[in-house]
Order: C-alpha cells, then structure tokens, then sequence
C-alpha cells in the first residue's frame, strides 16, 4: 500500500486493514497473573532463598550471649539420661581416643552397678564375677536389672564374658579390639536418638528447594536447572563413594552384582553425559541469566542448609556443657552448681574405683 505525496494538511481516507486470525493473543486472567509473577513476584523469590540460608547461618552460629539460659547451666536429668560410653565421646569431642575411654567408661559403670569386679583401671585391668549374666536369665529381677543398663554398657559386659578366664579373671583390654567398631556403632545410634530431628533445618532445605522450583518454572528454566541438578548429583555420588565405600554394600546375588555394575559403568556416565550435552547446547538469553544466578544460589543453600545439619543441636551442646562443667567443678576450678549432686553419686563411685584400685563390690 502507497500514498502518494502531498501537502501535508491533506485529510487522507480512511484505511480499513484486516489482521489475520492469531495475531493478536487473547490475554486470559490466568495468562495475567502469570505476567505479573513473572514481573514483580519472582525476583522476590529469587532473593528470598538465600535470605533463609542467611537466617539458619545465623541461628546455628549465634555467640554464646544468644544461647538460652539453660543451656549454660547443669541440666542433671539430661546427662544422666545418657550412657557413660556416649559422655566419654562427648567428653572427647570424638577423638581418635574416644574409643578407650568409652570403653573404660562403660567398665566401670558395670562395676559401680555390681555387675562385675574390675582390678583397677589401668591396661593391665582384669574383671571377675560375671554372674549377674547368669542372674539376668533366671529372675525377673535380674532381667529387668540387666536391660537397665544402656546398650553400650551391654555390649562391653558381652565382650568380655567371651573372652577366655584364668580362673575367674579375664583381662579387660583384650575384649577392646572386639568390640571397638559394634561400640562405637551402638554409641552413634544412641547419639543420633538424643540428637533428634532437627525439623527447623530440614523445613528450611525443602522451603529453599521449592523456591528454587519455582524460580525454575516461572523463568522457563527448569530443565536446565534439572540438568545441573543431576550433573551435580552425579559427582556427589561418586565422590560419596570414594570416599565412604562402607556406605555403599555390594550385592550379593550375581545378577544383582551384575545391575549394580551396569549402573555404576554406564548409568552414572550416561546421566553426566546427557546432563552435559543439554547444558551446552541450551541458549540462556540474557533476560534469564540473573533468575540462573538465583537458582544456582538455591542449590547452594540447600546443600549448605543440609551440612549444618552436622552441627550439635541445642540439646546436644547442654549435654557436653554438662560434661565441661563437672569436670571442671572435680578439679576444683568452679563452684557446684545446686543441682549437682544426683551426678557426682556416680561420679563418686568412679572415683572410689580410681583411689584404691582394688575390687568393686
């Protein structure tokens, strides 16, 4: 269509143009709320992600003035709710030592608790009068008696009942090395109970997966989100196995074996090779590399959220404090607390076994 030329305060005719069907796109109330998500809602959820992996940084870390006040004093009914393996642990703070003294721990609560006599408590130690075994299957009592003790302190009695006797003596330290890995299992498992389930930490992982989720959708990302996902979960994997090949058990059963092999040679490579190629043939416009940014944030925080995990708990650090605190009130440095007492009972006891290093009956 042309207009020839003129002057330019000529009135021109009217032109009527027809568009073809699928021009213009009709614009639906869901297709506006979409706009608008698009438009102020997701870069609020693209900083809101790491702003929650700011607020648990914060309240796992926090100084020792923002700790709730019981936890800087003595709390007895939580520590004596533990085994004498598990404070030696928490004690140690889970040193390569913590084993041996768990060990001696749980000896010397069989003798304060007259399950066995004990020599003394250097390595050349011997224990004699195992018949509370026998007592614990004849009578109720005893039944109930030997169920009592933690299952640390069981397990150390059973390592040393096999252990061959001279007489009616068996050496200590020789029952160690059988029990050494079943009781640092046993003391994990007991550990992790008191732990709990840290809930806040684990809502906060899935609230900062779901934000990311949904920055991925509404950017159009989410397939490649998804690819970076599995190209880092692979590594992880690989790197998991490597490094904790005990976490990983190996089949059995020859066709077993055989799966196992085939997704190990050719599953894990194919699923980094098809992630790889994805990534390096999608184009990312320059609209969407800022709400990339984010998601990348998000994966982050959640892995960052999940290994705070690792960190003691509140209940966990009022335990240890607990052991810090008594231990230092022993050697005389601080004042007792008022609520001291029901512990140093047994502490006392340990104490006795130490002074005189004879028989405990």
């Amino acid at each position: 269509m042309s207009i020839p030329a003129g002057k330019g305060d000529r009135v021109l005719p009217d032109i009527e143009i027809e568009y073809p069907a699928g021009t213009f796109v009709t614009v639906t109330s869901g297709k506006r709320v979409q706009l608008w998500l698009s438009d102020h809602f997701l870069p609020f959820l693209s900083i809101l992600g790491p702003l929650i992996v700011g607020l648990v940084a914060i309240l796992k870390f926090r100084p020792s003035w923002l700790v709730p006040a019981p936890l800087i004093t003595v709390d007895a009914k939580v520590t004596e709710s533990i085994s004498p393996a598990l404070a030696a642990y928490l004690f140690r703070d889970w040193k390569a030592d913590a084993a041996k003294a768990a060990f001696m721990a749980s000896v010397c609560h069989l003798a304060v608790k007259r399950t066995l006599r004990i020599s003394s408590l250097g390595e050349e130690a011997e224990a004699s009068d195992l018949l509370a075994k026998q007592d614990r299957r004849k009578s109720k009592a005893g039944r109930a008696k030997w169920y009592d003790l933690p299952a640390a302190t069981r397990l150390v009695f059973g390592g040393i009942a096999k252990e061959p006797s001279v007489g009616d003596r068996r050496r200590v330290k020789n029952a160690r090395p059988d029990v050494r890995d079943e009781l640092h299992r046993t003391i994990t498992e007991e550990y992790q109970k008191i732990r709990g389930i840290d809930r806040w930490s684990l809502a906060a992982a899935a609230s900062i997966l779901v934000l990311g989720i949904a920055v991925a959708s509404f950017s159009g990302l989410f397939l490649f989100s998804a690819a970076i996902s599995g190209l880092l979960l692979t590594v992880f994997l690989v790197v998991a196995m490597f490094r904790h090949p005990e976490r990983f058990p190996v089949a059995t059963g020859t066709f077993e074996q055989f799966k196992q092999a085939m997704s190990l040679i050719v599953g894990l490579p194919m699923m980094a090779i098809v992630a790889l190629v994805y990534i390096g043939t999608t184009e990312v416009i320059s609209e969407q590399w800022p709400y990339l940014m984010a998601i990348l944030l998000h994966i982050v925080g959640v892995i960052a959220v999940l290994a705070m995990l690792r960190i003691p708990t509140a209940k966990q650090r009022q335990i240890r404090n607990n052991m810090l605190v008594l231990n230092r009130y022993l050697r005389g440095e601080v004042d007792g607390p008022a609520n001291v007492g029901r512990m140093l009972r047994a502490l006392s006891a340990f104490r006795r076994c130490a002074r005189h290093r004879t028989s405990l009956d």
